[in-house]
């Protein structure tokens, strides 16, 4: 059989190797009889399907992953919906309990739809897939096969739930591929969460696979091969192999100080949302976290959280950091991350909650509560001007390490302005590249080589010249800081602290331990002068290597993703 290579978008990182298994959603027969016993089964299925999801959003959050348990508690409040057992009641009264259901819930989807908010558009993909997982179980279908064997799950599109589930599958689901989805849904921030490279947007064709067959699933450079050659098939192996055998090598470094050539230390911390991240940062050498992330827990918010909430939310996460560096960043609701209370509401981050001052202070409060224990910052999103520092410290129940987040042009060229107000600053490059440069931020790779531009450079070594000044910490907590090339330019520039997803401490302290300050520093001037973003990036490739051209350094150069 002939090769097929599919193009689609990355959604969570990560070559994997495996045997196809192709989800295929039932058909409903529009045409079949309705009637109480329907109405019945229908009705029953969708409160199996809210039971499965309570059920599993519990077990996530025992064991600490409080941001998926939060998704899957969301979906178990869509299928207990009145109105769509309403609706489902009234269907089946003349139609098929199966296709009373995908009536349903494709009724709902299109509703969500239409509604001018890219968020709760976005839901629609969710309750379709309670459909059609209510569907499964109508016709007498088990909600997933289990493998038996390393599987390429390929599906038309999956909720959570169904993430989840294949999470639960004894190790054997190696990678997602999807017809449709995308990059922000639930299904591939649970991806990403448990592990599990993931493309999207691959189009029909990829349905088309034989349960089975060979697939090579790389969710670096979103593509998918069926029927792979025994050339490409040995090429991926290796690949998993080098990745798990390099990343062997550089956790048994995970006691060692980030700690350049020449002397010079380099804080390392980790990005968290969840009880589960922060363990495994800390596991993996990370001296705290640097960017604790607090909205995701209530994107379904139905109004601003209470005092109570916040401290619940906060409480698993912030545990195992007493006595450590715990970063805390306020609520950045806004654009992709608007709940439902919010809705047509056009501000964001900091000069969102400023706006709601009661809300912003009860998360103020509880920050400080549950944060007793550990070495407590509080972290502001998308800062623009010193006032509103000045209008957060008056908010503050007490005294505390305010930091400001430069995410903004504007507000780095305000940097000196800014650090006169702050006890330490952070660079989000994420959205530093997204406003400098007009890219899409929703792209992680494009964001994550974008950020060598030498504007956006520029800008960064502007925030750590203006925070030196003052004598004030720079972090940078954006996804460039966890790229071994980029954080070479990072420290060149001066930035005191990389905060990095923990799957990716190991790479970034072998980075650090393999340059010296010097060599770094000659390469950030290069850089800024340097004409595109990729020629900056082959400067900083280029100083690593030239440093640790032996075994380790081509083990950090070669990594790239998480591994299958």
């Amino acid at each position: 059989m002939t090769e097929r290579k599919l193009l689609g978008l990355p959604a969570a990182g990560g070559v994997a190797v495996g045997r196809a298994l192709v989800l295929r959603d039932v058909e409903a027969d529009a045409n079949g009889a309705g009637g109480e016993a329907e109405q019945r089964r229908a009705l029953e299925a969708l409160a199996r399907v809210a039971a499965e999801l309570g059920e599993t959003a519990e077990r996530a959050r025992s064991e600490g992953r409080v941001d998926e348990a939060d998704i899957l508690e969301a979906n178990r409040a869509m299928a207990e919906d009145p109105a769509l057992a309403e609706e489902v009641r009234a269907l089946a009264d003349g139609i098929s309990a199966v296709a009373a259901v995908m009536q349903a819930t494709e009724r709902h989807a299109v509703l969500l739809e239409s509604i001018p908010d890219e968020m709760l558009a976005a839901r629609a993909v969710d309750v379709r897939r309670l459909g059609a997982r209510a569907a499964r179980l109508l016709a007498g279908a088990p909600a997933l096969s289990t493998p038996l064997r390393p599987t390429i799950v390929i599906a038309s599109d999956l909720g959570p739930a169904d993430t989840a589930e294949l999470d639960l599958a004894g190790g054997r689901v190696r990678g997602l591929a999807l017809a449709g989805g995308g990059a922000t849904s639930h299904a591939a921030i649970m991806a990403r969460a448990f592990g599990l490279p993931m493309v999207v947007g691959l189009g029909d064709e990829i349905l088309s696979a034989a349960d089975g067959e060979a697939v090579v699933l790389d969710g670096d450079a979103g593509c998918v091969v069926l029927a792979p050659s025994e050339v490409r098939l040995d090429a991926a192996l290796r690949t998993v192999h080098e990745r798990r055998r390099a990343r062997r090598a550089l956790a048994a470094a995970a006691n060692l100080p980030a700690v350049t050539r020449d002397g010079r230390k380099v804080r390392l911390l980790c990005n968290a949302s969840t009880a589960a991240e922060v363990a495994a940062g800390l596991a993996a050498g990370a001296e705290g976290v640097g960017l604790l992330r607090t909205e995701l827990a209530f994107l379904e918010a139905s109004g601003w959280p209470s005092e109570a909430e916040h401290v619940a939310a906060l409480a698993p996460a912030l545990a195992p950091l007493a006595g450590r560096i715990a970063t805390v960043r306020t609520l950045d609701f806004g654009a992709d991350k608007t709940p439902p209370f919010l809705t047509g509401v056009h501000e964001r981050g900091l000069a969102l909650s400023l706006a709601y001052p009661d809300g912003f202070a009860a998360q103020l409060r509880a920050i400080v509560s549950a944060g007793a224990a550990t070495r407590l910052r509080v972290l502001l999103p998308l800062v623009s001007d010193p006032e509103q520092l000045r209008a957060v410290r008056a908010l503050l129940p007490e005294k505390l390490e305010l930091g400001a987040m430069i995410e903004t042009p504007e507000a780095a060229e305000r940097s000196a302005e800014i650090a006169a107000e702050a006890d330490f600053l952070s660079i989000g490059t994420n959205d530093l590249v997204q406003y400098t440069l007009g890219l899409d931020r929703e792209r992680p790779v494009a964001t994550v080589q974008s950020a060598a531009d030498p504007e956006v450079l520029r800008h960064i070594g502007q925030v750590v010249e203006a925070a030196h000044d003052r004598g004030l910490a720079v972090e940078v907590c954006g996804e460039a800081a966890g790229e071994p090339a980029l954080a070479v330019l990072l420290v060149g520039l001066g930035v005191d602290e990389l905060s990095v997803a923990p799957a990716r401490l190991d790479e970034i302290r072998a980075t650090v331990r393999s340059i010296s300050a010097g060599t770094a520093a000659e390469a950030a001037r290069a850089a800024l002068a340097a004409g595109s973003a990729r020629q900056a990036l082959a400067l900083g490739s280029e100083a690593l290597l030239g440093e640790a051209g032996d075994e380790r350094g081509e083990m950090v150069d070669g990594l790239g993703g998480v591994v299958a």
